[in-house]
């Protein structure tokens, strides 16, 4: 079996960040397990601070993210690009006043269209989704979501709808929604020239 593009790592989330940096590397450890010492930094772009998108400078090729909703954390490892992954509880993302801070007028709408006991699904989802591309673009809530356009098909899965600021190849952009447990919703944003085969441990 060919080893997978992308390994997600689902766990108990950690209580301290170095708990979470340690974990980045045991996955990374595990997805390389013959390319020596793993080293993984973390450090803001814009202040210089231990915070902020984390790089894996050894070995090198991989790239890594993380994110956390209620009890559960996920790390991603990719060996085929830069990804960005995110992670939202659905009860979190039904009170007031999320909609109007993270989804314009067009995504506001399609919410509408679909069913009441599907609403929150959906809508962290289509969360998700942004989290996940402002992640792998490494600008974050620095831009505002609205201005990333994203779908939910009846399938249950996230398109990429509209980015106009973007500053990625939207052609080698790739999501993929995956199952991290009861109540929660993960989207995979991965750059490449192919959609990636994922792994979820």
């Amino acid at each position: 079996m060919p080893q997978p593009d992308v390994s997600l790592f689902l766990a108990p989330r950690a209580p301290l960040p170095q708990t979470d940096r340690a974990r980045l590397a045991a996955a990374v450890a595990r997805v390389c397990p013959n390319s020596g010492p793993v080293t993984v930094q973390q450090r803001c772009e814009r202040c210089g601070g231990a915070h902020g998108r984390p790089r894996v400078l050894a070995p090198d090729g991989v790239h890594v993210s993380l994110s956390r909703a209620g009890d559960t954390m996920v790390v991603a490892v990719s060996v085929v690009g830069p990804i960005g992954v995110d992670l939202e509880s659905i009860s979190a993302v039904g009170r007031a006043g999320f909609d109007d801070v993270a989804f314009n007028a067009l995504e506001r709408a399609t919410l509408f269209e679909i069913p009441f006991s599907d609403r929150n699904r959906a809508r962290a989802g289509l969360w998700t989704t942004k989290e996940a591309l402002l992640k792998l673009s490494g600008e974050g809530l620095a831009v505002d979501p609205r201005h990333v356009t994203v779908g939910w098909t009846g399938a249950g899965a996230s398109v990429l709808l509209d980015w106009p600021t973007a500053t990625l190849d939207l052609a080698r952009v790739h999501l993929a929604n995956f199952d991290a447990g009861p109540g929660l919703i993960g989207t995979l944003a991965v750059l490449g020239g192919a959609a990636p085969r994922v792994s979820v441990r």
